[in-house]
C-alpha cells in the first residue's frame, strides 16, 4: 500500500494568517470572540481549510499562546534564589500579558473538555516548565546550596499556583514582581535555603 500523502500539501501561509489574526483578536477582545467563521472570512479561506489545520478554535488559540510564550529558560544567575526569581519574573510577565490574561479562563475551560488539548497542554506547556524548575534545583544541589529536593510538581505548584489564582480571580492583588519575590521566598524556605524570618 502506498504511503504517499493524499491531496495537496497544506499552504503554510494560511496557518500563519490564522495565527496572526487569532493573536490580534485574543489581545484586543479575548478568547470568547474567536470564531472559525470570522477568522476564515477575514483571511479569505474556508472552514475546511481551517479544520485541516486545527481540530477546533481552542487548538488554534493554544498554538498562539505556545508560539508567543516559548519554554526557553532565562539565563542562569549562579544562585538558587536568582534562578528561581528569574523563572518567576518570566511567569509573571507571561500571565500579566493581555494575550494570556484575556484568554486564560476560556483556554482552561477548553483544555478540561478536550483530552487531545489536555495532552498537548501538558506536554508542550506544563512539562517543559517543570523541567526548567528541576534543572534549577539540580544546579543548586551541585553548588551545595541545598541538600536535595522532592516532589518537583508540588514545588512548581507553589511557584505558579498563586500567579494563576490571581490571574483568574476577579479583584485579586496584582500579578507583579512582588508576587514573584514572595513565591520565590516561599519555595526557598521549603527547600531549607532560607529561614522563615530571613
Amino acid at each position: 500500500m502506498s504511503s504517499r500523502p493524499v491531496g495537496r500539501p497544506l499552504d503554510p501561509a494560511i496557518r500563519e494568517s490564522l495565527l496572526q489574526v487569532a493573536e490580534r483578536v485574543m489581545v484586543t477582545e479575548g478568547f470568547s470572540k474567536l470564531t472559525v467563521e470570522a477568522l476564515c472570512s477575514e483571511i479569505g479561506t474556508t472552514r475546511p481549510a481551517f479544520y485541516r489545520r486545527y481540530r477546533n478554535i481552542a487548538h488554534l488559540a493554544f498554538d498562539v499562546i505556545r508560539r508567543h510564550f516559548g519554554a526557553e529558560p532565562p539565563q542562569e544567575t549562579g544562585s538558587l534564589e536568582g534562578d528561581l526569581m528569574a523563572l518567576q519574573l518570566a511567569e509573571v510577565e507571561m500571565f500579566a500579558d493581555p494575550l494570556m490574561s484575556k484568554n486564560l479562563s476560556g483556554l482552561l475551560e477548553s483544555v478540561l473538555g478536550d483530552p487531545a488539548l489536555t495532552e498537548t497542554y501538558a506536554s508542550q506547556f506544563i512539562l517543559p516548565r517543570r523541567a526548567r524548575v528541576a534543572d534549577v534545583l539540580e544546579a543548586a544541589v551541585e553548588r551545595g546550596e541545598i541538600a536535595g529536593y522532592e516532589d518537583v510538581p508540588f514545588i512548581c505548584d507553589m511557584l505558579v499556583g498563586p500567579i494563576m489564582a490571581r490571574s483568574l480571580l476577579p479583584g485579586s492583588e496584582p500579578v507583579d514582581e512582588a508576587l514573584a519575590r514572595s513565591t520565590t521566598r516561599a519555595v526557598l524556605v521549603l527547600l531549607g535555603a532560607l529561614t522563615p524570618a530571613a
